[in-house]
């Protein structure tokens, strides 16, 4: 195994991996929106917005295997900005850095291909695995806190970004 991460657009064919990826405990409470994804949902999604380029997802390839994804949601092409997301689904691609790289990939796309000047994410703050990874991939707090209710426990979120001029100093 040369633990080789690289990404590939989504399609139909990876829906099933999507919603059992998604629907694990593991990673949708990592997640704002847990909501269970179902096939109509996800087929939805697909056609709505990543079709329609409101959202540019990938999925990530350890060695050729997909373990996760990686999106751009909300993307405005008039502020040149997006929000970015991801979650490694098989448990044994997680803590071997597939997320930053994963991250550094689809930031590349972001501001070299789509032309964006900023990204940013919300994480909880208690998330201390993916905050590192998203700073080891560049993003920084903006400083922004905000106290959410889910499932009936308050959780903060914490929101961070990365501008274009920044990432390319890297």
């Amino acid at each position: 195994m040369t633990n080789e991460v690289t990404i590939r657009p989504i399609t139909y064919d990876d829906t099933e991996d999507i919603i059992r990826w998604r629907n694990s405990d593991f990673v949708r409470n990592r997640f704002i929106d847990q909501r269970l994804f179902t096939k109509e949902s996800h087929e939805y999604w697909l056609k709505n917005f990543v079709e329609t380029g409101k959202v540019a997802q990938f999925i990530i390839l350890l060695d050729g295997k997909g373990v996760g994804s990686v999106y751009l949601r909300d993307i405005d092409p008039d502020e040149r900005s997006a929000e970015y997301g991801i979650f490694i689904g098989e448990e044994s691609a997680r803590g071997k850095g597939v997320g930053t790289k994963s991250a550094r990939l689809i930031l590349e796309y972001a501001f070299c291909e789509l032309k964006l000047e900023k990204i940013f994410l919300r994480v909880y703050k208690d998330n201390a695995g993916a905050v590192k990874s998203y700073e080891k991939a560049g993003f920084v707090s903006n400083g922004k806190i905000e106290n959410i209710e889910v499932n009936g426990e308050k959780r903060d979120v914490i929101f961070m970004e990365l501008e274009k001029k920044d990432f390319e100093k890297r």
